[in-house]
């Protein structure tokens, strides 16, 4: 067997292998031109963000890259265009798909963490435009919530939204899809996500102990609202509920490796962009971990070939 050594192809595998267990289909209809398979778009997408290339920069790479291609099973090359149509049409359905099928090499977590965090949308530099006396407005910016394991900073559930909203709005349905994969033991929040209905899910559904800094610790339990809310306030651990702080190291990993900003224009590549960020983000932490399920050593037969 050929032992694999190139990053980029060690990436591909990884892909080729997240895209089959998470059911996706070579051709999205029967009656696709067949030129390119959903494997090699979704691929090429997520190597994009592995070299913080735009479209076109993609594509040179790729010209220049012969082994990768070879490797890929691409004949030629797509347009750019036809990248950025592929990104505007694939659901958003096929990112949770992967999110899913991440619990077969993720091992369960004992400790998750819940936060938010902006992605620019704009490249300019405010003390540039200091300088040269153009009017700065306030960036414009995705908003990610995401909730971590802290023990290898994995990303476990993702929202991506264009308007500013309250951290609860994400926060509930992203703790009822994780209960439907992970069972870890203790959960951590800031303050904006101190809530009883979002104590309860963490208790019921979740399985876990809330980590939650709740708002006016001067307010006596007495006259503090809801049930579990006051079953915590007493017996609060604030020196084990500063491991919240580990997913702002997850942030920062997230932005130094992947970029500050999105080069997108269209509010639906934007997400999209934005997505493939998030499992290449976690493609790369998985194989910084040694992960052997990741096939490092057996090169996968696939049938785009």
């Amino acid at each position: 067997m050929e032992i694999i050594t190139s990053k980029y192809k060690k990436v591909a595998d990884f892909c080729y292998e997240l895209f089959g267990e998470a059911g996706l289909m070579l051709h999205k209809s029967k009656f696709s031109n067949k030129l390119f398979t959903q494997y090699q778009h979704l691929f090429m997408l997520v190597y994009k963000q592995f070299r913080k290339f735009t479209y076109k920069e993609l594509l040179e790479d790729l010209s220049d890259n012969i082994t990768l291609r070879a490797y890929l099973g691409l004949n030629k090359l797509p347009e750019y265009t036809t990248l950025i149509k592929f990104a505007k049409r694939v659901p958003s359905i096929i990112f949770e798909k992967m999110m899913v099928a991440f619990s077969k090499y993720i091992e369960q977590p004992e400790k998750v963490a819940i936060d938010g965090t902006g992605i620019s949308l704009d490249n300019a530099s405010p003390h540039y435009c200091k300088r040269i006396g153009k009017k700065y407005h306030k960036r414009p910016f995705l908003k990610l919530s995401v909730i971590i394991e802290i023990k290898h900073y994995l990303i476990l559930q993702f929202k991506v939204r264009k308007k500013a909203r309250h951290d609860l709005v994400d926060a509930y349905p992203m703790v009822k899809k994780l209960a439907k994969q992970y069972k870890p033991e203790a959960f951590y929040g800031d303050r904006g996500y101190d809530s009883e209905k979002l104590f309860k899910l963490v208790f019921e559904e979740l399985g876990a102990y809330p980590f939650i800094l709740q708002k006016r610790l001067d307010v006596p339990k007495h006259r503090r609202k809801g049930q579990y809310r006051k079953q915590t306030v007493d017996v609060f651990d604030y020196g084990e509920y500063l491991q919240r702080n580990k997913v702002e190291t997850a942030f920062s990993i997230l932005k130094r490796k992947f970029g500050f900003s999105i080069k997108s224009h269209d509010v639906k590549n934007q997400k999209v962009e934005a997505m493939c960020r998030i499992v290449a983000y976690n493609i790369d932490r998985l194989l910084e971990a040694g992960k052997q399920v990741i096939l490092i050593f057996i090169r996968i037969t696939r049938v785009s070939y």
